[in-house]
């Protein structure tokens, strides 16, 4: 979770001109939701603990999800649970992509704020240009579950990188697109992709109406290869999975 002491951690690397205060919360909750094992960060800063944060309280909430699993406490709070998700070994790792040379980036000084919150044991860090770096990502990861992309390259990340990012549920977020011409023409851009990924592929563009500058928030997810879980509902309808509403 996110408490005070972490906040008052991160604080110092918040650069307010990068409009990532209301962005880095988001994407802590999206990777608790998601549970991504293999994250990709291009462009290190304010949001490089959270996502750290996030892989390694997920790593804890599953240890304790497991060790419940076939009590009496367990089939009260976890009713739907699914077994074999559990017997899958969850390692999260954070790749992040950065040239380390921007002066007004706090990435520089992220990773000695991870290790004053001891979340540097899922990270690792390739230090270059987001141009020509897709072979060493994919070297270190393999596929990717997550992407966090805050660069104005968006499309040269997208024209590389795009193959490596799972297409079976495999998401990119992508930070201020809405609100000048050139992030305009790449959200079209995005939505041609669609015909690329036979019509699989979901957009969701989150605006903050709130701020005149870093406003908004594009979320990705390719679905081309993507099967939905078998059907977990032990009893019950739609409207009552548990069953517990049945009447006798």
């Amino acid at each position: 979770m996110l408490h005070s002491d972490f906040a008052s951690s991160v604080k110092s690397l918040h650069v307010p001109e990068m409009g990532t205060e209301s962005v880095a919360p988001l994407l802590y909750w999206l990777l608790r939701t998601t549970r991504p094992q293999c994250v990709l960060e291009v462009g290190m800063g304010y949001t490089t603990p959270f996502l750290a944060k996030a892989l390694i309280d997920n790593k804890e909430a599953i240890r304790q999800e497991r060790e419940l699993l076939g009590t009496p406490e367990g089939s009260e709070c976890q009713p739907l649970a699914y077994g074999d998700y559990y017997n899958e070994p969850y390692e999260p790792k954070l790749i992040c992509l950065d040239r380390m040379t921007d002066p007004a980036s706090s990435a520089t000084r992220a990773l000695g704020v991870m290790e004053d919150l001891d979340l540097t044991s899922c990270c690792e860090v390739i230090e270059g240009d987001l141009r020509g770096s897709s072979g060493r990502v994919r070297e270190t990861a393999g596929s990717i579950d997550f992407a966090w992309i805050d660069t104005w390259n968006t499309l040269a990340f997208i024209r590389e990188y795009w193959d490596l990012i799972d297409s079976a549920g495999g998401m990119l977020a992508i930070h201020y697109l809405m609100t000048y011409p050139e992030g305009r023409a790449v959200l079209r851009y995005l939505e041609s992709l669609r015909s690329r990924e036979g019509g699989r592929l979901e957009i969701t563009n989150l605006r903050e109406p709130h701020r005149v500058a870093q406003n908004s928030v594009t979320l990705l997810r390719r679905t081309r290869n993507y099967e939905d879980p078998d059907d977990l509902r032990p009893n019950g309808d739609r409207n009552d999975p548990t069953g517990a509403l049945d009447v006798q």
